[in-house]
């Protein structure tokens, strides 16, 4: 780009022997338009020095190229790149820098640089150092690009150090996931990095390993959820906040930050940082995606809160949730898994009349009075039993925490004096780990409050009074709980319930009063609701398809 900017003091004008090219180069942006950096000097400083050395030559600077923020390590830098660029037209005699280790800061690029300077006919000169194309120029530039290389990597080698050092005592030497912040404070004159919770995600993240851990949300469905509650990521200089998809969410319940566990530099460490997820359950999900990945589970395309409780009442298969595009609406569907296969003649059942057909199917759920009490009497005997083996089993749980406890500190202080391998202390913590969440487990166990426990006991049972009363309040989520608490399945026939399976506790309460549905029909179609199969692109087999309200 054409230079715009001159040095404040009055610069001799310079004799016609050569036009040059100036190179600027600072590695943040911070320094850009400072007077002074770290590493040298900012690009006014720099652009000064640079005309004063083309005045003291004699040569006329038509241009010059700037690289804001950018590092030295790599020659792909857009600055650089357009000035080899520009040195092809073959006009330039003289490339000028203030050092240089503002062209590279390696041997082999600074090579490969100077030979690309010197293949179009110019000469590279320094403004501050004697580098010319002299044979001692020439040693004197072989010297201080070496000395630049051993300052780069020295440096490189000092930070890790550090913030090996920095993550071996808990801290973060790295940016902090989502659901967390890094800051900034000044203690004292100093400046302190910490880590602290972000109180606008943090809740979300938790909610995300909550409801992941109760096994009842694909990635798919946590997205969803997420992308309705609010949820993205820290926006930066260069990227706008986004919404978390599926990969990012995965990672993230994969993570140990989020149960105060720090990794850096293939070492483990006990982080400073408050967790936001107890190890308790951060390993339950873990089993959940462990098992997954087994199975080969993948996120649905389409979800439903009656996905997974229904299955067809000819073949016995699960009933999948479909959303078809036609000529100018979307369908919505559950379809037999048997149906693709040509091994199941069921049709298409039509969303909307399925979740009737449920609604009306509660009404034949009706527990007693006489089962309630018996509900609540076991649970008062179990409480009972809680309640004699508390303090025993409390006191048990609390030596084990402190024997754990004493045992980390003896492994941390063997890690920080390097008396035992990092291997070796991973694995010794992960085990301290895994024994702390069984001893944790335990003492919570005996820990509820019982009164409190009564008194969700009876508000659920005041809901069996009227069971679909409590369904048709309850929101698609809320339905799809009570759907797989109650049901081991629904089998589903022609739109209606044809016949289900309880789920326990509910099948042991034999039996509970069922009362008849008196719109429930076996066999049969609707034929009013029934649309040409081109109604469905591509279309459908010869069996009609049944389109729902829009």
């Amino acid at each position: 780009m054409p230079a715009t900017d001159t040095p404040d003091e009055d610069i001799t004008e310079p004799a016609d022997n050569g036009r040059a090219v100036m190179y600027i180069r600072v590695s943040s942006s911070q320094q850009a338009d400072t007077d002074y950096d770290p590493e040298g000097f900012s690009i006014p400083a720099q652009r000064e020095a640079c005309h004063r050395k083309a005045a003291s030559l004699g040569l006329q600077v038509v241009e010059e190229f700037v690289d804001r923020g950018e590092s030295a390590r790599t020659a792909n830098r857009p600055g650089l790149q357009a000035l080899l660029t520009r040195l092809e037209e073959g006009d330039i005699t003289h490339v000028l820098v203030h050092k240089v280790d503002r062209l590279a800061r390696d041997r082999a690029s600074d090579v490969a640089i100077v030979a690309r300077i010197r293949g179009s006919g110019a000469q590279l000169v320094s403004a501050t150092e004697n580098i010319d194309e002299t044979p001692s120029g020439l040693l004197l530039h072989g010297i201080m690009s070496s000395i630049a290389e051993f300052y780069s990597r020295n440096l490189a080698t000092e930070i890790m150090k550090g913030t090996t050092q920095k993550a071996k005592k808990g801290g973060t030497p790295f940016q902090a996931p989502i659901g967390y912040l890094n800051t900034r404070e000044w203690i004292d004159g100093r400046e302190i990095r910490t880590v602290t919770v972000d109180p606008e995600r943090a809740q979300l993240i938790q909610l995300t390993f909550e409801l992941y851990a109760t096994g009842q949300y694909s990635l798919l469905d946590l997205a969803t959820i997420l992308e309705a509650r609010g949820l993205k990521s820290r926006p930066t200089p260069n990227k706008p906040a986004k919404t978390l998809g599926t990969n990012r969410l995965s990672n993230m319940l994969r993570n140990e930050y989020y149960i105060g566990i720090v990794h850096y530099a293939g070492t483990t460490h006990q982080g400073r940082h408050e967790p936001l997820v107890d190890e308790a359950m951060f390993d339950k999900v873990q089993e959940i995606l462990d098992a997954q990945r087994q199975s080969g589970e993948r996120s649905w395309r389409h979800h439903h809160y009656l996905r997974g409780s229904l299955v067809c009442a000819q073949c016995g298969r699960r009933l999948f949730f479909v959303r078809p595009r036609g000529r100018s609406a979307s369908y919505e569907y559950f379809v037999c898994g048997g149906r693709s296969a040509r091994l199941c003649p069921q049709p298409y059942h039509r969303v909307e009349a399925v979740e009737q057909a449920v609604e009306r199917h509660y009404a034949t759920l009706q527990l007693t009075d006489e089962q309630r009490e018996r509900i609540r009497t076991a649970v008062h005997t179990h409480l009972d039993g809680l309640a004699a083996a508390a303090d025993k089993e409390t006191a048990r749980a609390r030596a084990e925490v402190v024997r754990l406890d004493n045992e980390e500190r003896k492994l941390l202080a063997a890690h920080y004096a390097d008396r035992i391998t990092d291997h070796i202390f991973a694995e010794e913590q992960k085990r301290i780990r895994r024994e702390r969440v069984a001893a944790d487990e335990l003492f919570q166990r005996f820990q509820g409050n019982h009164q409190d426990i009564l008194e969700t006991v009876d508000h659920a049972l005041a809901l069996t009074d009227n069971i679909q009363a409590a369904y048709l309040k309850a929101d698609p989520i809320e339905r799809r709980l009570l759907n797989q608490a109650f049901f081991e399945y629904l089998e589903i026939d022609n739109e209606e319930i044809a016949d289900d399976e309880l789920a326990a506790p509910f099948a042991q309460l034999a039996p509970i009063t069922r009362t008849a549905d008196p719109k429930k029909k076996v066999g049969g179609s609707y034929v009013q609701h029934l649309v040409d199969p081109g109604g469905l692109e591509p279309p459908t087999s010869s069996l009609p398809a049944r389109r729902s309200p829009s």
